[in-house]
């Protein structure tokens, strides 16, 4: 269980690592880790200089490390089909879960994210009233976001940061694409999943307006990038060699695709209704709308593209769709 400054700086530290290993450029910045003796779930990431602060409390580290721990004892009571299956010692998906939402923390700052928000910076969960912040620089951002954004496109801002940051730590966190690490990618996936519905949790216990998106719009993304994973090392080929197609040889077996969503994609999507009740979710698997609802707007999207949110059944396919073009916006206004 990670619960010293150490531990979580070691953490930091690891994410980094992987940071400069999957992107094969130095991350930009020397992150600055503080740590808070409280129990509360909190993590803040805040412009620093001319790098980034990170603030959490010891209680991030042993809510994730509590919420494993029931999860896995409702895991060894299920049939052994339906339960998770861990890699390495009980203790370890605790420390994945933390390195990635570290992971997620400096992918806000390195695509970009406080040359919009400035000083305030970028709250997962907790009230940083009481805390002290450690930036108190109140310049006004580079990108102010009415110069980008209609005005009824704002409150969307913060989900849409959020989602970028779930998308780039998420494809650093799990790597390329390797039919030898599915179990690798589905041990990782989880342990992204566990973080999402802690916050889920969060956001449904503010008084204040949510800033994240719903986890099953995260959980949407999660496994719509999972399920198209297999197919990325073909598109790369094919534009590294200026083709304007994906030839039928560069693609994964049938049985090879076959074979990767049941022993990844599918075991993912069913733990998280282990996963949300460990956490106190319990109306999230309902709420997901059913795993042929769920597969069939992912299948939509992978093949058709971005369509209304009409033309989606699930709550978290709807609400994707709804974000995607304010998405675009701020992408483009930072320079992707």
């Amino acid at each position: 269980m990670v619960t010293n400054k150490d531990s979580l700086q070691f953490v930091l530290d690891a994410a980094v690592e992987r940071y400069d290993e999957r992107v094969s450029v130095p991350f930009a910045a020397s992150p600055a880790l503080r740590v808070i003796p409280r129990d509360t779930f909190y993590a803040h990431v805040f412009p620093l200089g001319e790098g980034l602060g990170i603030d959490t409390c010891t209680g991030t580290a042993n809510q994730i490390a509590q919420a494993w721990k029931r999860a896995l004892d409702l895991s060894t009571n299920l049939p052994p089909e339906r339960q998770i299956e861990l890699l390495g010692h009980p203790d370890h998906p605790a420390d994945m879960s933390l390195r990635w939402l570290m992971q997620h923390e400096l992918n806000h700052f390195a695509i970009g994210h406080f040359r919009i928000t400035g000083s305030a910076g970028l709250l997962e969960a907790g009230d940083p009233t009481g805390f002290g912040i450690a930036s108190q620089d109140n310049a006004p951002p580079e990108l102010p976001v009415e110069s980008f954004l209609a005005e009824d496109e704002e409150h969307w801002l913060s989900y849409c940061l959020e989602l970028q940051a779930d998308q780039d730590a998420t494809e650093i966190f799990l790597g390329a694409y390797s039919a030898e690490n599915w179990k690798l990618f589905r041990y990782y996936a989880t342990s992204v999943l566990m973080v999402i519905l802690i916050i889920e949790r969060e956001e449904r216990g503010k008084e204040t307006s949510r800033t994240h998106p719903f986890a099953e719009t995260r959980l949407f993304m999660l496994l719509a990038y999972l399920t198209e994973l297999p197919f990325i090392p073909a598109y790369k080929r094919a534009e590294h060699e200026g083709l304007d197609y994906v030839p039928e040889e560069y693609l994964p077996t049938d049985s090879e695709v076959s074979g990767y969503r049941a022993a990844v994609v599918e075991p993912v999507f069913a733990s998280s209704q282990i996963l949300a009740e460990a956490v106190g979710l319990k109306d999230f698997w309902e709420a997901l709308g059913g795993s042929d609802a769920f597969f069939a707007d992912i299948e939509v999207v992978l093949s058709q593209g971005h369509q209304p949110p009409d033309h989606f059944r699930t709550k978290g396919a709807k609400q994707w769709a709804e974000l995607k073009p304010t998405n675009d916006k701020i992408l483009r206004a930072l320079g992707f």
